[in-house]
């Protein structure tokens, strides 16, 4: 019985298993005491109550709609947060210093892929790095910024990527350019939602 309603939750919110097993995971590796556990999925249920209630509005502008939801999220996230023993906050830091770190080897993978793909040289490659690291300094300046809200932030960050973008092309051969656009086409892009 219970298998069959969670079957059928899933069909209509297909993130309902992902979210079930991060939200698991999390708890264990935190080591959540019951009350945290029923607490945090009632703020979760609360949470996604007060989403669906949002898009529904259909009367909002796109950047009220967006202000709202960016509001909401931080809500969420400093409500999640206030759950936290001062140890388990400690615990949490350091998933999302392993988590960067992980991320750090995929990005040194990819670019040894492209290296490989594009048949890149010595000199684009320091150029390309070199890029990476001052990108990732400017985006993480724009993110720590509390004076701008999260709308200027996002379009801040708009303007890096087109940057990246450009400095990009200036660092690859037209041949390279075009095996790039090759290869994007032949490989679709997961796509990221923002919160």
């Amino acid at each position: 019985m219970v298998a069959i309603l969670t079957s059928q939750a899933q069909k209509k919110d297909p993130m309902a298993g992902k979210r079930e097993f991060r939200d698991k995971m999390v708890a264990e590796k935190l080591k959540l005491s019951e009350e945290q556990k029923q607490k945090a999925r009632k703020l979760n249920e609360d949470y996604r109550k007060e989403l669906t209630e949002l898009r529904k509005k259909d009367d909002l502008v796109v950047k009220e709609w967006r202000s709202r939801m960016m509001e909401l999220n931080k809500k969420h996230r400093e409500d999640m947060r206030g759950l936290l023993t001062n140890q388990q906050k400690e615990q949490m830091e350091k998933m999302k210093m392993e988590r960067k770190k992980i991320g750090e080897i995929d990005n040194n993978a990819r670019m040894e892929k492209m290296k490989l793909h594009l048949d890149l040289n010595d000199k684009q490659m320091e150029e390309m790095k070199k890029q990476r690291i001052e990108m990732t300094e400017k985006m993480k300046t724009i993110r720590e910024n509390q004076t701008m809200d999260m709308m200027k932030k996002r379009e801040e960050m708009k303007v890096l990527l087109q940057q990246r973008k450009d400095d990009m092309r200036s660092i690859l051969t037209e041949e390279q350019r075009k095996k790039m656009q090759e290869m994007r086409k032949a490989t679709p892009r997961k796509r990221k939602v923002l919160s």
